[in-house]
């Protein structure tokens, strides 16, 4: 057994699978505030509170989604679509921050930039790890 578990810790997707596993997790943590708080987090951030409850939501989803992909024996097509939502996160929040009609507080601005540097940073780790596997 222990020579198995050896193998596949070995494997070249290990950091694809690690970034997938440490990115969903932390995803569905956040989602757990933004839908039990939204009503706070708009006071706080000036983000409405139906975006704040559909962050949570999908934060949520996100995670019962990417965690069990990244389990499967094949996690390459997992990892590209981890990478290509991470992307599309980067530029949301980025537009979200530059171009919104929401009266955002400096939390606001806060919450949205980080955001956007999370999902760039985690999107870019989880693109070394596909790009091993698939070279």
């Amino acid at each position: 057994m222990s020579s198995v578990t050896a193998t596949l810790t070995r494997t070249p997707s290990r950091l694809l699978r690690f970034a997938m596993r440490l990115d969903a997790g932390l995803v569905g943590l956040v989602g757990i505030p933004f839908v039990a708080l939204a009503g706070q987090l708009e006071a706080l951030t000036g983000v409405p509170r139906a975006w704040d409850l559909g962050f949570g939501i999908v934060f949520l989803v996100y995670c019962a989604v990417f965690y069990p992909l990244a389990g499967r024996a094949n996690v390459r097509p997992g990892g590209v679509a981890i990478v290509v939502a991470n992307a599309l996160f980067t530029v949301l929040f980025l537009g979200l921050a530059a171009a919104s009609g929401w009266p955002l507080t400096s939390w606001g601005y806060a919450l949205l930039i980080a955001g956007a540097g999370y999902t760039a940073v985690i999107g870019a780790v989880q693109y070394a790890g596909l790009r091993r596997i698939t070279v």
